[in-house]
């Protein structure tokens, strides 16, 4: 899973990148030039996976994953950079960094604080993106329509005039209420306005403990959003264990806004996390909600779905109330599921199958 952090010139984007991902080579270097991004495989933290390892004492653990890359001042400028904007267009979520803070030495090239209007800006570009990419396509299926004569060609013709309209509204393509058909028809396209937003607020220490408030108007609006101060996280996360626990209890600091951002972007995309476990590994894995038992066992491997037999499935509360399998077993807890199982957030799972 790979998710975009974009943002306008000036908010702070390659900030908050080194603050998620602890990776501050680059915060405050040169100006940022076309083409140029970084990206980083972040371990997804996980309470429960490091409880499981703790009962099992396994060879290996193994934490979810996500890549997070980099696209500082892409939208809102005059430039545009169409090579960027396809890179993000192979994304399955976009995080917008928009900001708070104010600073002198690095003022905001609007001239003035309102990540209201940042946003808009952003989406705006968003729209004229999308119309750009849909034009060509739509103009040749039009010119054709009346000698097409594939039944898809025809529908997708009908699913681009619908997001068309919407988009010369200034509206989204996610506005588009389409169906699950429908959007299969487009997904090629890679729409910016279909993607799933999480919207990072990049606040000053001046601003700790109003979070909320800062978040508000967004979070009335259906936002997915978080607020965080980039500066004093990307710095909490260039130091050791003993030195940023002291830095974080000087600042009221209770935890590192890394997981945090994690988790929102897990909820914005309805992804959910079960587990494998036993003495050689414990592993966190990922899959949509909705998902089966099947998925789940074509994530570990093609063959475990190929071969399916059954699930043996344990929910998280259920182990973590009795410590073991045994006792899960002991209580009833412990259940055996077929393919068309849905997997539940924080279940265990091992899945047997014919070789």
């Amino acid at each position: 899973m790979q998710v975009a952090l974009t943002g306008i010139p000036g908010t702070g984007v390659k900030t908050i990148f080194s603050a998620i991902t602890g990776n501050v080579e680059a915060a405050g270097a040169s100006s940022w030039k076309p083409g140029q991004s970084r990206l980083v495989s972040l371990r997804v933290p996980d309470e429960r996976l490091d409880y499981l390892s703790e009962v099992y004492k396994p060879k290996k653990k193994t934490y979810a994953t996500v890549e997070l890359v980099e696209y500082p001042g892409l939208f809102g400028s005059a430039s545009t950079d169409n090579n960027s904007i396809g890179k993000i267009r192979q994304a399955n979520a976009i995080v917008i960094n928009l900001r708070t803070f104010e600073s002198q030495t690095f003022p905001h090239p609007s001239g003035s604080i309102d990540p209201a209007r940042d946003l808009e800006r952003i989406y705006s570009d968003f729209v004229i993106a999308d119309i750009a990419v849909l034009e060509t396509r739509y103009v040749r299926l039009e010119k054709n329509i009346a000698r097409l004569k594939k039944d898809e060609e025809v529908a997708e013709f009908e699913v681009l005039k619908k997001c068309r309209e919407l988009l010369e509204a200034g509206k989204g393509v996610s506005e588009a209420g389409l169906s699950e058909e429908e959007s299969k028809l487009i997904r090629s396209f890679g729409f910016l306005t279909e993607k799933p937003l999480v919207l990072l607020i990049n606040i000053g220490e001046n601003q700790l403990g109003e979070e909320e408030s800062v978040m508000a108007p967004f979070v009335e609006k259906g936002y997915e959003v978080q607020a965080l101060c980039g500066s004093l996280e990307a710095e909490l996360a260039a130091l050791d264990k003993d030195e940023r626990a002291e830095f974080m209890s000087d600042f009221g600091v209770t935890k590192l806004a890394a997981p945090t951002v994690l988790s929102a972007i897990f909820r914005r995309l309805s992804i959910l996390t079960f587990f494998t476990y036993g003495e050689d590994e414990c592993r966190a894995w990922n899959v949509e909600e909705g998902d089966t038992a099947v998925a789940a066992a074509g994530k570990i491997h093609t063959d475990l779905a190929r071969g399916f037999i059954r699930a043996e499935v344990v929910g998280w509360d259920d182990f973590k109330e009795h410590g073991s399998i045994k006792e899960v077993k002991a209580a009833g807890r412990f259940r055996l599921e077929g393919k068309e199982y849905l997997v539940n957030e924080g279940d265990l799972i091992i899945i047997r199958h014919s070789s």
